[in-house]
């Protein structure tokens, strides 16, 4: 009986809307949900494209630098002093700046004799950064001062060179990034007339920093102990800007005489494209989601506020609040369960078409939709659920009363 007073005010096409908006709500929220925590590891891939632009700069080295410096080994070279690293700091439109930490002890390598690269031998440079620029999923990437193990990092370019210039030309086997990082060598580094030896091994290649890499306290500590520079000037600088394509950046480079490889920048602009796009669609799923369920409490309101002589007329025949607020308990949680379930549908549509693009890209590894995505969005439905049975409950009480 209450339910046949109380329906005569249901306006079918008001909660058609209002179930349209519900369900593309949670789709939305249950969406993003579910496309952030699988994407998650993208962003936190120290490897992956969606980290900031790298702009790696050094001073122009002129002719006669090269004149003044054969003349005399004291002549100063083109270095970065720490007030320009600090005037670069200062640029609004950049970000951070990173030193290149470089060694001023002499370093050779050489593999063991019974060895895969039995005689090889080189002299070499060893660089390092401050470890949150390290490209390479390498969880270890540290050294301590009682350690004879140092973990080395290449540019990618050295094996690609290898691999299709000196090993094609000298009819030498090529060899894979998982094959390189299988060889040790042996490093071996003297200055202020002392000699130590180290076992290294190539744990990854960067794609980003062209230089050999090793842990920054390793060199600190070189420096310190077999050095004739203690702290000597980075040649190099990393640049992170808020806008990789800004002119005011390339302007003050010039202004400056500072050379940077404009090559590296050639997916700035779509990465700040897709940033950009990406949190326009996040507000505006917000966006939607919000109105969506202040839709549900408006019109949940303006159904009891039609019924209001009939709730009065119910409550002095003597039906209880309990009595008259179960038909529209009843409604709100079917009314929800049904909008969850047809919500579903476009998720795992929406779903199954972002994993499949992902996986092109090599990630594999989804979270589980149950647990991490369904059970997630059923709580939220439940909070909002009782969160409009209790207003049910209590403008009808202060309709009676």
């Amino acid at each position: 009986m209450i339910w046949k007073v109380l329906k005569n005010n249901i306006k079918p096409t008001q909660m058609a809307g209002t179930f349209f908006g519900i369900m593309l709500g949670l789709c939305i929220l249950m969406g993003a949900l579910s496309f952030y925590l699988d994407v998650r590891p993208v962003f936190e891939d120290k490897e992956s494209f969606w980290k900031d632009e790298y702009i790696i700069i050094n001073k122009q080295i002129k002719l006669t630098d090269t004149y003044n410096q054969l003349k005399s080994d004291t002549v100063s070279k083109p270095l970065f002093t720490k007030a320009e690293i600090e005037n670069l700091r200062n640029e609004v439109y950049i970000k951070d700046v990173a030193e290149f930490s470089n060694c001023s002890f002499m370093i050779s390598a050489f593999s063991d004799n019974d060895g895969p690269l039995s005689g090889f031998y080189t002299d070499l440079f060893l660089e390092a950064v401050p470890d949150k620029y390290i490209d390479v999923n390498y969880a270890n990437w540290k050294w301590e001062e009682n350690s004879d193990f140092i973990p080395a990092i290449l540019p990618k370019t050295y094996l690609n060179l290898y691999n299709f210039g000196f090993a094609q030309s000298q009819n030498l086997p090529q060899v894979s990034e998982e094959g390189v990082g299988l060889v040790k060598f042996t490093i071996m580094i003297q200055g202020q007339g002392k000699k130590q030896k180290f076992e290294t091994r190539i744990i990854g290649f960067s794609d980003r920093i062209n230089t050999i890499l090793v842990p920054e306290d390793f060199i600190k500590w070189g420096n310190k102990n077999f050095g004739t520079d203690i702290d000597p000037k980075p040649g190099r600088l990393i640049v992170i800007a808020n806008d990789p394509s800004s002119p005011d950046l390339f302007k003050y480079f010039d202004e400056h005489k500072y050379d940077v490889n404009k090559n590296q920048l050639s997916n700035s602009k779509a990465l700040a494209f897709l940033k950009i796009t990406t949190t326009i669609v996040l507000i505006i799923g917000l966006i939607i989601i919000s109105l969506a369920f202040a839709l549900m409490f408006i019109s949940v309101q303006l159904l009891l506020y039609r019924n209001n002589q009939n709730i009065r007329k119910l409550s002095m025949l003597g039906y209880t609040i309990n009595n008259i607020s179960l038909p529209y308990n009843i409604m709100l949680v079917l009314f929800f369960v049904v909008s969850f379930a047809v919500a579903l549908i476009p998720l795992f549509i929406f779903r199954d078409f972002y994993s499949s693009n992902l996986m092109l890209l090599g990630y594999e590894k989804f979270n589980t939709i149950i647990t991490n995505i369904i059970m997630p969005g059923a709580g939220f439905v439940v909070i909002i659920v009782g969160l409009l049975l209790l207003m049910v409950r209590t403008q009808i009480k202060k309709i009676i009363y």
